[in-house]
Protein backbone atom coordinates (compact mmCIF):
# COMPACT_ATOMS: atom_id res chain seq x y z
CA UNK A 1 0.00 0.00 0.00
CA UNK A 2 2.07 3.54 -1.08
CA UNK A 3 2.55 5.36 1.74
CA UNK A 4 1.47 3.23 4.25
CA UNK A 5 3.72 1.06 6.58
CA UNK A 6 3.61 -1.67 9.46
CA UNK A 7 4.89 -1.85 12.79
CA UNK A 8 5.01 -3.82 15.61
CA UNK A 9 4.52 -2.56 19.19
CA UNK A 10 4.43 -3.75 23.08
CA UNK A 11 1.58 -2.01 24.66
CA UNK A 12 2.88 -0.76 28.17
CA UNK A 13 1.65 -2.23 31.18
CA UNK A 14 1.20 1.20 33.01
CA UNK A 15 0.74 3.15 29.88
CA UNK A 16 -2.16 5.48 29.00
CA UNK A 17 -4.00 2.41 26.53
CA UNK A 18 -3.85 -0.39 28.72
CA UNK A 19 -6.99 -2.27 29.02
CA UNK A 20 -8.60 0.60 27.07
CA UNK A 21 -10.97 -0.52 23.78
CA UNK A 22 -10.44 0.86 20.81
CA UNK A 23 -13.20 2.23 20.38
CA UNK A 24 -12.28 4.80 23.01
CA UNK A 25 -8.47 5.68 22.04
CA UNK A 26 -9.47 6.44 18.40
CA UNK A 27 -6.30 5.55 17.24
CA UNK A 28 -5.43 6.93 13.53
CA UNK A 29 -3.54 3.90 12.97
CA UNK A 30 -5.46 0.27 12.16
CA UNK A 31 -4.97 -2.27 15.06
CA UNK A 32 -4.59 -5.46 12.31
CA UNK A 33 -4.25 -7.72 15.03
CA UNK A 34 -3.53 -8.39 18.70
CA UNK A 35 -1.19 -11.07 20.15
CA UNK A 36 -1.50 -11.71 23.69
CA UNK A 37 -0.30 -14.91 25.28
CA UNK A 38 -1.25 -17.87 23.06
CA UNK A 39 -3.80 -15.66 21.08
CA UNK A 40 -3.62 -13.55 17.76
CA UNK A 41 -6.77 -11.92 18.10
CA UNK A 42 -7.81 -10.44 14.25
CA UNK A 43 -11.26 -9.23 15.26
CA UNK A 44 -10.01 -5.58 15.93
CA UNK A 45 -13.36 -3.64 16.40
CA UNK A 46 -14.10 -1.03 18.55
CA UNK A 47 -14.97 -3.12 21.36
CA UNK A 48 -11.44 -4.78 21.22
CA UNK A 49 -10.08 -4.35 24.71
CA UNK A 50 -5.91 -3.83 24.58
CA UNK A 51 -4.17 -5.85 26.99
CA UNK A 52 -0.94 -4.66 28.98
CA UNK A 53 2.13 -6.21 27.33
CA UNK A 54 0.19 -7.49 23.95
CA UNK A 55 2.02 -7.15 20.51
CA UNK A 56 -0.17 -5.06 18.61
CA UNK A 57 -0.08 -4.87 14.74
CA UNK A 58 -0.13 -1.20 13.48
CA UNK A 59 -0.58 -0.29 10.11
CA UNK A 60 -0.96 3.41 8.62
CA UNK A 61 1.19 6.58 7.53
CA UNK A 62 4.55 7.16 9.31
CA UNK A 63 2.57 9.93 11.22
CA UNK A 64 -0.12 8.05 12.00
CA UNK A 65 1.95 4.99 13.70
CA UNK A 66 3.77 7.76 15.54
CA UNK A 67 0.41 9.30 17.13
CA UNK A 68 -0.82 6.03 17.30
CA UNK A 69 2.53 4.68 19.25
CA UNK A 70 2.07 7.82 21.86
CA UNK A 71 -1.53 7.50 22.46
CA UNK A 72 -1.29 3.97 23.57
CA UNK A 73 1.62 4.31 25.43
CA UNK A 74 3.94 1.72 23.34
CA UNK A 75 7.36 0.62 22.39
CA UNK A 76 8.09 -0.27 19.09
CA UNK A 77 9.85 -3.23 18.40
CA UNK A 78 12.95 -3.62 16.17
CA UNK A 79 12.03 -4.36 12.55
CA UNK A 80 16.26 -5.64 12.35
CA UNK A 81 18.89 -6.78 13.77
CA UNK A 82 20.34 -9.71 15.73
CA UNK A 83 18.23 -13.10 16.97
CA UNK A 84 19.81 -14.29 20.35
CA UNK A 85 19.31 -17.67 21.06
CA UNK A 86 19.81 -18.78 24.90
CA UNK A 87 20.63 -22.30 25.08
CA UNK A 88 22.85 -24.57 22.29
CA UNK A 89 21.29 -27.79 22.85
CA UNK A 90 19.20 -29.84 20.40
CA UNK A 91 16.64 -27.58 20.23
CA UNK A 92 19.13 -24.21 20.19
CA UNK A 93 21.62 -25.38 17.39
CA UNK A 94 18.29 -26.14 14.90
CA UNK A 95 16.69 -22.87 15.53
CA UNK A 96 20.44 -21.46 14.85
CA UNK A 97 20.28 -23.01 11.73
CA UNK A 98 17.28 -22.14 10.30
CA UNK A 99 17.74 -18.39 11.24
CA UNK A 100 20.94 -18.83 9.30
CA UNK A 101 18.90 -20.13 6.08
CA UNK A 102 16.69 -17.22 6.17
CA UNK A 103 19.27 -15.30 6.16
CA UNK A 104 19.54 -13.26 9.40
CA UNK A 105 21.90 -12.65 12.30
CA UNK A 106 22.21 -14.81 14.77
CA UNK A 107 24.28 -14.57 18.16
CA UNK A 108 23.85 -17.44 20.74
CA UNK A 109 24.50 -17.48 24.51
CA UNK A 110 25.50 -20.75 26.09
CA UNK A 111 27.57 -21.73 29.94
CA UNK A 112 30.00 -24.37 27.69
CA UNK A 113 32.24 -23.17 24.78
CA UNK A 114 31.92 -24.15 21.34
CA UNK A 115 32.82 -22.79 18.24
CA UNK A 116 29.41 -21.78 17.49
CA UNK A 117 28.91 -19.96 20.87
CA UNK A 118 29.27 -16.61 20.58
CA UNK A 119 29.14 -15.67 24.28
CA UNK A 120 29.72 -17.90 27.34
CA UNK A 121 28.27 -17.39 30.21
CA UNK A 122 24.53 -18.05 32.07
CA UNK A 123 21.79 -16.78 30.95
CA UNK A 124 20.22 -16.04 33.95
CA UNK A 125 23.25 -13.66 35.21
CA UNK A 126 22.14 -10.30 34.11
CA UNK A 127 26.12 -9.08 33.11
CA UNK A 128 26.00 -12.10 30.85
CA UNK A 129 22.64 -10.62 29.12
CA UNK A 130 24.49 -7.15 28.65
CA UNK A 131 27.58 -8.57 27.13
CA UNK A 132 24.99 -10.55 24.34
CA UNK A 133 23.92 -7.01 23.31
CA UNK A 134 20.48 -8.06 24.53
CA UNK A 135 19.10 -4.42 24.64
CA UNK A 136 20.24 -3.75 21.00
CA UNK A 137 18.31 -7.86 19.90
CA UNK A 138 15.46 -8.02 17.59
CA UNK A 139 14.67 -11.07 19.44
CA UNK A 140 15.67 -13.33 22.28
CA UNK A 141 14.92 -16.94 21.58
CA UNK A 142 15.05 -19.57 24.52
CA UNK A 143 15.68 -22.53 23.91
CA UNK A 144 16.76 -23.57 28.00
CA UNK A 145 16.31 -28.04 28.66
CA UNK A 146 14.28 -26.64 32.18
CA UNK A 147 11.22 -25.01 32.83
CA UNK A 148 12.72 -23.20 35.40
CA UNK A 149 15.40 -21.47 34.30
CA UNK A 150 13.24 -21.07 31.50
CA UNK A 151 10.74 -18.91 33.62
CA UNK A 152 13.59 -17.17 35.70
CA UNK A 153 15.26 -16.36 32.49
CA UNK A 154 11.76 -15.17 30.87
CA UNK A 155 11.62 -12.53 34.13
CA UNK A 156 15.62 -11.24 34.01
CA UNK A 157 14.96 -10.56 30.06
CA UNK A 158 11.68 -8.43 30.59
CA UNK A 159 13.44 -6.19 32.87
CA UNK A 160 16.64 -5.84 31.34
CA UNK A 161 15.02 -5.42 27.98
CA UNK A 162 11.49 -4.65 28.33
CA UNK A 163 10.88 -4.62 24.48
CA UNK A 164 12.51 -7.37 23.01
CA UNK A 165 9.71 -9.93 21.73
CA UNK A 166 10.78 -13.33 23.84
CA UNK A 167 10.25 -16.93 22.17
CA UNK A 168 10.33 -19.77 24.69
CA UNK A 169 10.47 -23.21 24.53
CA UNK A 170 8.89 -24.93 27.10
CA UNK A 171 9.43 -28.65 28.40
CA UNK A 172 5.59 -29.44 29.88
CA UNK A 173 2.61 -27.65 28.67
CA UNK A 174 1.16 -27.23 32.34
CA UNK A 175 4.11 -24.58 32.81
CA UNK A 176 3.01 -22.97 29.76
CA UNK A 177 0.90 -19.88 31.70
CA UNK A 178 3.82 -19.47 34.38
CA UNK A 179 6.19 -19.03 31.57
CA UNK A 180 3.94 -16.36 29.47
CA UNK A 181 2.91 -14.47 33.01
CA UNK A 182 7.04 -14.13 33.46
CA UNK A 183 6.84 -12.26 30.25
CA UNK A 184 7.44 -14.97 27.01
CA UNK A 185 5.66 -13.21 24.31
CA UNK A 186 5.34 -16.37 22.82
CA UNK A 187 5.73 -20.00 24.71
CA UNK A 188 5.63 -23.31 22.34
CA UNK A 189 5.37 -26.83 24.31
CA UNK A 190 7.03 -29.69 23.18
CA UNK A 191 4.85 -32.12 24.46
CA UNK A 192 1.83 -30.20 22.74
CA UNK A 193 3.92 -30.35 19.50
CA UNK A 194 4.49 -33.85 19.43
CA UNK A 195 0.91 -34.82 20.37
CA UNK A 196 -0.26 -32.63 17.79
CA UNK A 197 2.06 -34.98 15.17
CA UNK A 198 0.86 -38.24 16.56
CA UNK A 199 -2.49 -36.43 16.05
CA UNK A 200 -1.54 -35.87 12.36
CA UNK A 201 -0.06 -38.79 12.04
CA UNK A 202 -2.43 -41.45 13.43
CA UNK A 203 -5.78 -39.57 12.93
CA UNK A 204 -5.20 -37.45 9.77
CA UNK A 205 -6.30 -34.16 11.78
CA UNK A 206 -4.80 -31.63 13.69
CA UNK A 207 -6.14 -31.07 16.98
CA UNK A 208 -5.14 -27.32 17.40
CA UNK A 209 -6.49 -24.86 15.25
CA UNK A 210 -3.95 -22.94 13.64
CA UNK A 211 -4.61 -19.25 11.94
CA UNK A 212 -4.68 -19.06 8.59
CA UNK A 213 -2.45 -16.64 6.72
CA UNK A 214 -3.66 -12.50 6.62
CA UNK A 215 -3.60 -11.32 2.94
CA UNK A 216 -4.10 -7.60 1.83
CA UNK A 217 -6.66 -6.90 -1.10
CA UNK A 218 -7.71 -3.62 -3.03
CA UNK A 219 -11.85 -3.89 -3.53
CA UNK A 220 -13.24 -1.38 -5.32
CA UNK A 221 -15.33 1.00 -3.09
CA UNK A 222 -18.72 0.21 -5.35
CA UNK A 223 -18.52 -3.07 -4.08
CA UNK A 224 -19.18 -2.20 -0.20
CA UNK A 225 -20.61 1.48 -1.17
CA UNK A 226 -22.71 2.79 1.67
CA UNK A 227 -21.13 0.58 4.82
CA UNK A 228 -19.20 2.09 7.60
CA UNK A 229 -15.67 0.40 8.86
CA UNK A 230 -17.68 -0.43 12.10
CA UNK A 231 -20.22 -2.16 10.16
CA UNK A 232 -17.83 -4.21 7.67
CA UNK A 233 -15.80 -5.56 10.58
CA UNK A 234 -18.26 -6.12 12.83
CA UNK A 235 -20.46 -8.57 10.22
CA UNK A 236 -16.55 -10.46 9.00
CA UNK A 237 -15.21 -11.47 11.82
CA UNK A 238 -11.06 -11.01 11.21
CA UNK A 239 -11.58 -8.67 8.48
CA UNK A 240 -9.63 -5.13 9.29
CA UNK A 241 -10.01 -2.49 6.91
CA UNK A 242 -6.35 -1.18 6.33
CA UNK A 243 -6.38 2.47 4.35
CA UNK A 244 -8.87 4.10 2.28
CA UNK A 245 -8.10 5.31 -0.82
CA UNK A 246 -9.50 8.22 -2.97
CA UNK A 247 -8.37 9.95 -5.57
CA UNK A 248 -4.85 8.24 -5.59
CA UNK A 249 -4.51 9.47 -1.57
CA UNK A 250 -4.23 6.60 1.42
CA UNK A 251 -6.01 7.40 4.87
CA UNK A 252 -6.23 5.08 7.62
CA UNK A 253 -10.19 5.02 8.41
CA UNK A 254 -11.78 5.89 11.66
CA UNK A 255 -14.67 3.49 12.60
CA UNK A 256 -17.41 5.57 11.66
CA UNK A 257 -15.74 5.96 8.18
CA UNK A 258 -18.15 5.60 5.12
CA UNK A 259 -17.33 3.59 2.16
CA UNK A 260 -17.68 5.76 -1.25
CA UNK A 261 -18.36 4.63 -4.44
CA UNK A 262 -15.34 6.14 -5.52
CA UNK A 263 -13.02 5.22 -2.93
CA UNK A 264 -11.07 2.17 -2.90
CA UNK A 265 -10.80 0.07 0.14
CA UNK A 266 -7.48 -1.99 1.37
CA UNK A 267 -8.86 -5.23 3.48
CA UNK A 268 -6.67 -7.23 5.75
CA UNK A 269 -7.95 -11.06 6.67
CA UNK A 270 -7.22 -14.57 5.87
CA UNK A 271 -8.46 -16.05 2.36
CA UNK A 272 -12.14 -17.32 3.45
CA UNK A 273 -12.61 -14.36 5.08
CA UNK A 274 -11.67 -11.62 2.30
CA UNK A 275 -13.65 -14.08 -0.46
CA UNK A 276 -16.64 -13.56 2.45
CA UNK A 277 -16.65 -9.50 2.67
CA UNK A 278 -16.55 -9.30 -0.73
CA UNK A 279 -19.45 -11.80 -2.05
CA UNK A 280 -21.71 -10.82 1.01
CA UNK A 281 -21.45 -6.97 2.06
Amino acid sequence: MPGMIRREVRVSTGGPGAGRTLGDLRLPAVVAGQWYRTRLEQHCTASMRIEPGALLDLIGTPEAIEESVRLIGAIPMRQEGVFLIAGFGEVGRKVRQLLIDAGEEVRVVERQPSPDVDVVGNVLDSSVLERAGVAECRSLILALDSDDATLFAAVIVRDAAPGIPVIARVNHARNLGNIHRAGADYALSISDVSGEMLSAKLLGRSSRIREEPRRVTRLAGRELIGHSVSVLQARHAGIAVLAIESAGEMRSPGFDALIRNEDAVWLCGSANALRAATLGA
